[in-house]
């Protein structure tokens, strides 16, 4: 045995049993179970004995699984969701595709960074309101929020519940997914992310999938694409497939410092595409643990007076990042999560919950609001989630059922 098989031997000694596949429902619902194991941490490790960190043929390697997977001809990795998610709105810019000025139609319940970059990039977010049964944007307050300046739409497929792309296409407007918390969900036969004109993914530890940092852009343009590579690095040519071509035409400039657009530097290492390689050979059956999961949610709290959940609607596939729960009127929201939390299972806010309700929407250059955001508010209010996992099963169902009976019990509710 060589010192590196005798250093992954160690590892793997180290890491017994890692990833969690299966979690003890007695010690609660936590948001995340340990998702990486002796594999990832060996790749990784590959790439530092290898001294080839930075952003190369492991990065490579995983943008074409990627795309692959998504069913899109181009990916782009880069260091975060939220990066990917303003690489996508600079490429749409930068193509012409938009204009400075133009609207983009927003869902007022997301994440913050589906938000900003509409404005960072010189677009106008416009908050709408979503669907009660998805929490994804409504299509049908969407056509009511257009005007003449209304060119897009950022849809948010919100906590793996696939969003309606071809609605939105319909009516006339370039559709961006953020599918960062929806890999794998499907809708009308197809994977989201892949059905607009660019889709976005997240893989932070708490997501699906992990490259502990990291996101990615897929997208079927190849001008975009070439667009995307030079954003995500100072604006230059290395990884385009027009280089050749740049480089001719630019001739009395040092290819190797030949910056064709603005851009900045959102790159991901070798180490997270090593990562990312070897945790996307376990997303499809985690994804099947996840859907199951949640549907058991669903079946346990059903009847339960008080609580409302979004069950997987028929044609469509839930990737189910967490479990939403929107508690009726009158019930203590604030009393049940911390319950929960008393007895081990851990609560978040549903996403932003109405980010025109957050202090740093006012700071947003040009947004405004569009119609009653009726839903949103009720999301902000009344909602929060619960963690989902591949390891969760019939046990955290019942003890999710049992332990919002208690404290509905002390509210009077049963």
């Amino acid at each position: 045995m060589d010192r590196r098989e005798r250093i992954a031997a160690l590892i793997r000694e180290e890491l017994q049993g890692l990833p969690e596949e299966t979690h003890d429902a007695s010690l609660g619902m936590p948001l995340q179970v340990m998702p990486y194991g002796a594999d990832e941490v060996i790749a990784a490790l590959n790439c530092m004995l290898s001294t080839y960190v930075t952003m190369g043929a492991e990065v490579r390697r995983f943008e074409a699984a990627w795309a692959t997977y998504c069913g899109a001809e181009h990916a782009v990795m880069v260091n975060s969701g939220s990066s990917a998610n303003l690489i996508a709105l600079a490429a749409l810019v930068a193509s012409g595709q938009l204009q400075p000025g133009d609207e983009v139609l927003v869902p007022a319940v997301a994440w913050s960074t589906s938000l900003f970059p509409i404005a960072q990039v010189g677009l106008v977010p416009v908050m709408v309101d979503v669907e009660p049964d998805t929490l994804c944007l409504d299509v049908a307050k969407a056509k009511a929020a257009m005007t003449p300046r209304t060119k897009a739409a950022l849809l948010v497929h919100l906590m793996g519940q696939p969003g309606d792309v071809a609605g939105l296409e319909a009516l006339g407007l370039t559709v961006v997914e953020d599918a960062c918390a929806a890999p794998g969900a499907e809708r009308g036969g197809r994977r989201v992310g892949a059905q607009g004109v660019m889709g976005t993914f997240s893989f932070f530890f708490s997501h699906h999938i992990t490259t502990i940092e990291g996101g990615i852009v897929v997208l079927n343009d190849p001008g975009l694409a070439d667009l995307s590579r030079s954003l995500r690095a100072h604006g230059w040519v290395r990884e385009r497939g027009d280089r050749a071509a740049l480089e001719k035409a630019h001739d009395s400039i040092d290819p190797r410092f030949l910056f064709v657009t603005a851009g900045y530097n959102l790159r991901p290492t070798e180490l997270a595409a090593a990562f990312g390689l070897r945790q996307l050979q376990r997303l499809p059956a985690w994804l099947d643990r996840r859907r199951e999961s949640h549907r058991l949610f669903c079946e346990a709290l059903a009847g339960l007076p008080g609580v409302n959940t979004l069950p997987e609607r028929p044609g469509e596939r839930h990737a189910s990042m967490a479990f939403p729960i929107l508690l009726d009127e009158g019930v203590d929201r604030r009393a049940v999560m911390a319950h929960l939390e008393s007895r081990g299972i851990q609560t978040r806010p549903i996403s932003g919950s109405n980010l025109a309700r957050q202090p740093a929407f006012t700071s947003v250059p040009g947004a405004r609001i569009a119609g009653a955001l009726t839903v949103a508010d009720a999301v902000h209010e009344r909602g929060f989630f619960v963690g989902n996992s591949h390891a969760f099963g019939a046990g955290h169902a019942a003890r999710l059922r049992l332990t919002l009976e208690e404290v509905l019990h002390v509210q009077g509710r049963i």
